[in-house]
């Protein structure tokens, strides 16, 4: 059980730290201010628990099984991941993005003209599909016996949480010690230009091997 438990502890490492479209979320986020990047990390978080609670139950095995299922979560995933990432592309070649220097959503932690970086984050991850195939392919990898197949899932699931929230609480506090470089309007456009890119990329790749496969 050890060997398992340290195995699977250092895969959650690998999976968590790998940069992906939620990381990219909280960057472009942090362009505008500490409690927008935090407000995105909650959301991704929410997300992550309402994920992990239904890979416990079962539920989300139940939509891998399902071929016509995973094919609509995933194409809706890179949709959303497209539409932010055009959003981000299209306020950072903005005339005016920033005002005095200062983040546009840096005290009410709402993006102007759009949904506030909670639920950005929280969409985020329930559609990320990189989320959903850990759930799905790696749980059934690891056993931790003599523990019964409910009891083993809810501590994985545990443990990934744990791992992903100490993750971001550090990038929050790294953020916090930039926050006057990011504040500046040619650098809060180059963040929000390469996450908006990033998220782009990340959707169209998705997009394009769901629709191959199909």
């Amino acid at each position: 059980m050890v060997e398992q438990l340290t195995a699977f502890v250092l895969t959650c490492l690998v999976v968590v730290l790998v940069p992906g479209p939620d990381f990219a979320l909280v960057l472009r986020n942090a362009a505008r201010g500490p409690r927008a990047a935090a407000a995105a990390v909650a959301g991704i978080m929410v997300g992550n628990t309402i994920l992990a609670a239904l890979a416990v139950l079962g539920v989300t095995a139940l939509l891998g099984a399902s071929e016509v299922l995973g094919t609509i979560i995933r194409i809706a995933g890179a949709a959303y991941l497209l539409y932010l990432g055009a959003r981000a592309l299209a306020e950072a070649f903005a005339r005016n993005p920033m005002k005095e220097g200062l983040p546009a959503a840096s005290v009410s932690g709402r993006q102007p003209g759009g949904s506030s970086p909670f639920v950005q984050g929280m969409v985020s991850n329930l559609l990320n599909p990189k989320v959903a195939v850990f759930y799905l392919s790696l749980f059934p990898q690891f056993t931790l016996a003599p523990l019964p197949p409910l009891a083993q899932h809810a501590v994985m699931a545990g443990i990934f949480l744990v791992i992903a929230l100490a993750w971001y609480v550090l990038v929050l506090s790294a953020l916090k010690k930039v926050t006057g470089f990011l504040a500046r309007p040619r650098t809060g456009r180059i963040v929000v230009g390469s996450s908006g890119a990033v998220l782009v990329g990340v959707g169209g790749t998705i997009l394009t091997q769901t629709l191959v496969s199909a």
